[in-house]
């Protein structure tokens, strides 16, 4: 059994069960944290839907947090989400911008990766 992640008709990620309750718990921590919405909808029985113009506001939030942190762990920590949440920003065709040199830095990184994150249909 899988997680849907769709937008509109397209789903653009299909991950296990437990990966996508631990991704959804995180989402939900740094939309409260950082007080902003971050578009993804209820999970309704394993699909959730994504609201793009809060997605990307809020990945770009999640963006500028990792690279104005000066403190080592809250850099590990979102480390380990930020890279998929620019991922589905990009298989969503949402824009998420560098506004300063270490954003833009930390963009061009996490692309050169190319994360397989693969959608039911693929």
């Amino acid at each position: 059994m899988s997680y849907t992640f769709d937008i509109g008709d397209d789903t653009i990620w299909a991950p296990a069960n437990s990966v996508a309750r631990i991704f959804l718990g995180t989402v939900k921590t740094l939309s409260e944290e950082y007080h902003v919405p971050s578009g993804f909808g209820d999970d309704l029985m394993g699909m959730v839907e994504i609201d793009p113009t809060d997605f990307a506001e809020f990945v770009q939030r999640v963006l500028a947090e990792r690279a104005r942190s000066l403190h080592l762990y809250k850099s590990m920590m979102l480390d380990g989400i930020l890279p998929i949440l620019i991922t589905l920003a990009t298989r969503g065709r949402m824009a998420v911008t560098g506004r300063s040199p270490e954003e833009s830095a930390y963009l061009e990184e996490v692309r050169s990766r190319e994360l397989p994150m693969f959608a039911s249909s693929e």
